[in-house]
């Protein structure tokens, strides 16, 4: 499944006021999708923190691709989805190894190549782990930014040598359970679906932490009721788990 130039969808508002930014040299692609989103023409340079509503955010396109910036003084840095480096690339490169639990989970000694719907892809860290492992991913992501992002961390990744990984998922900038409904009328419904709501972790890394501070404000705050609503709709999906 090659993911391909996922065009993001503007149905899932952020909840913080979002600004596009871009060099010259890059304007005309910002600017499609800049319009796409419903965003204002882009910027030239990162505005200053006290331009933008509180908790405003920057979606900046440059040499190295898009990410997500916070321009207040002292900030952490911009966040982009990056699956080349650190941990998580090496354990891609390296099949599947120290992926015991998430094979289980897939039941991939029962069906060895599943079709998986990942209902929470956000930086699609799940879907390139079971991409990694022989799955067939439908990435499903509710906002068209976070969708925007992982499609570009997914773009890098194929250049950078995991081709045959990025080609097994395709990215769904929607809201799942709409996804779902679509594949069950299709007749084509996921053996596996992952279910991964945007809870924060005590043990979760500082740039984990940091990437959840972010987009968190590009989402709707879901309650008890939605995150159970999903569940329902994953259960009532997949054919095996």
């Amino acid at each position: 499944m090659d993911p391909g130039p996922t065009v993001p969808s503007a149905s899932v508002a952020a909840r913080c006021d979002l600004v596009v930014v871009a060099a010259v040299e890059f304007e005309e692609r910002a600017a499609d999708v800049a319009r796409t989103l419903g965003l204002g023409v882009p910027l030239a340079g990162l505005p200053a923190g006290s331009e933008l509503a509180e908790g405003g955010l920057a979606l900046v396109l440059d040499a190295l691709g898009w990410s997500l910036v916070d321009p207040r003084p002292g900030a952490p840095g911009a966040v982009r989805c990056d699956l080349l480096e650190g941990g998580l690339a090496a354990r891609m490169r390296d099949g599947a190894r120290g992926e015991s639990r998430l094979a289980k989970a897939l039941g991939l000694k029962r069906t060895p190549s599943p079709l998986v719907l990942d209902a929470t892809a956000g930086f699609g860290r799940e879907s390139i782990l079971a991409a990694a492992l022989g799955c067939e991913v439908v990435a499903c992501e509710r906002s068209p930014v976070v969708a925007l992002l992982l499609s570009d961390g997914l773009q890098r990744a194929s250049d950078g040598g995991l081709v045959e990984m990025v080609e097994r998922i395709a990215v769904r900038s929607a809201d799942a359970r709409e996804v779902m409904a679509e594949m069950v009328q299709a007749g084509t419904r996921p053996d596996v679906v992952l279910v991964d709501p945007m809870f924060p972790e005590r043990k979760k890394s500082a740039a984990v932490k940091k990437e959840m501070q972010l987009l968190q404000g590009l989402l709707p705050l879901d309650g008890p009721a939605e995150a159970e609503a999903l569940l329902v709709a994953a259960l009532a999906t997949a054919r095996r788990r």
